[in-house]
């Protein structure tokens, strides 16, 4: 068979086949066209985590921590030691006797001078020199008549007489002197006699009263100790029995004091363990609810990328689809064309191509025979069919194909 013979055979079997191909066609470029627009409208994202707000805690749902304070306990009387005296032995003391010495008049003693006798001797003497004197000046005066030899010889002679007895009474007198000194010596010796002995017997008296003071104050003393011994140990006993009280009554107090403070901090940790679990759930409970908005959004921004992932799957398919029916008909167009060129069909080339819409006429156009269907819905379909016009220029609406 010759190659023309085959073009022709071919293009008459395109030329049958073309409106289906166009058909076909037709139906790839409206499913193309409504993945694209789904595929447009679906890059439309929604920002679902615009809306969301921060989700906190209400402060007034919160619990507070209460705390409760321990009455402090009563302390007990405190015990006072009394404290126990003694009274003191005391001892009387002998004296000594100093009646043996003697004193005052009882010396004996007594001034031998008292009794001298006061010698006129002298002054006898002494009148006579005056009256010799007055004598001799009259006398003196009776010379100047030349009458005084004898009278000077009687007055050299008085004179001497006079001084004799003058010298006789100052002998006396120092005799008697001397007498009363003598005396008053022995009577001194005589009473440091005396005295010396009774010193002696004061000096033994004294011994024998120390000696006896001696042994009352040691008897007084050994008295003394033993009542402050007793007195010491009673009231030592007394401190310690009071210290022993005393210290038990501390020990109940502070006993008192730690079962109150232990049951105040068992109350308070019970009241925070409660306020704790309380704000932990108020807390918990936010975080949740904030987690479900978060997760919530997450999930419904997944939704669309998926979404989108699939539309983006379908569009290829669907252009796939386009592709494959666009050669189809680039094919099928070829074909018919080279069957026009071989000749003998449909009376010659010319009315081949003519009738195929390729030359003149009215063109061949493909028909929307399966109405695609959106994956929104159908609010996204395509309010008219479309058409694919073979000579180019995209998607024509068939309502505005030209007809006849």
């Amino acid at each position: 068979m010759g190659k023309k013979r085959r073009n022709r055979i071919a293009g008459r079997i395109a030329m049958n086949e073309r409106q289906d191909v166009l058909n076909n066609q037709a139906n790839a470029q409206a499913a193309y066209d409504q993945d694209y627009g789904d595929l447009r409208n679906a890059a439309d994202v929604t920002d679902f985590y615009a809306d969301l707000g921060f989700k906190g805690i209400n402060m007034d749902d919160l619990r507070m921590q209460e705390y409760n304070t321990g009455n402090v306990a009563t302390m007990g009387n405190r015990m006072n030691a009394n404290a126990t005296g003694y009274d003191a032995t005391g001892y009387d003391a002998a004296q000594t006797n100093v009646a043996g010495l003697a004193r005052g008049a009882d010396t004996g003693l007594s001034n031998v001078f008292n009794n001298l006798q006061v010698s006129t001797a002298g002054a006898e003497l002494a009148a006579q020199e005056a009256d010799q004197s007055l004598a001799a000046s009259q006398e003196a005066m009776m010379m100047m008549g030349g009458a005084g030899g004898a009278t000077a010889l009687a007055s050299q002679a008085a004179k001497s007489k006079a001084g004799i007895a003058a010298d006789i009474d100052r002998q006396v007198k120092a005799n008697e002197m001397a007498r009363a000194q003598g005396e008053q010596s022995l009577q001194r010796d005589l009473l440091a006699q005396g005295n010396l002995a009774s010193q002696f017997d004061l000096g033994q008296q004294q011994f024998n009263v120390g000696a006896q003071n001696q042994a009352s104050q040691f008897t007084a003393n050994a008295q003394n100790q033993a009542a402050q011994f007793g007195a010491a140990a009673q009231n030592q006993a007394e401190m310690f029995n009071a210290g022993q009280a005393n210290n038990m009554t501390l020990a109940q107090f502070g006993a008192e004091n730690q079962m109150e403070q232990f049951n105040v901090n068992a109350a308070n940790n019970a009241f925070a363990n409660q306020a704790n679990a309380i704000n932990n759930a108020i807390a918990q409970n936010a975080q949740q609810e904030q987690d479900f908005d978060f997760q919530k959004a997450a999930g419904q921004s997944q939704a669309e990328s998926n979404q989108w992932d699939a539309l983006m799957a379908i569009y290829e398919i669907t252009l796939g689809q386009k592709n494959d029916a666009d050669r189809a008909a680039a094919e099928n167009t070829g074909a018919i064309q080279q069957g026009a060129m071989s000749g003998g069909l449909f009376a010659g080339v010319k009315d081949l191509k003519k009738a195929a819409g390729l030359k003149g006429g009215t063109p061949m156009v493909g028909e929307v025979t399966q109405q695609p269907t959106s994956v929104f819905g159908a609010q996204n379909q395509l309010s008219e069919a479309t058409a694919y016009n073979p000579y180019g220029g995209g998607d024509v609406i068939m309502s505005q194909l030209p007809m006849g």
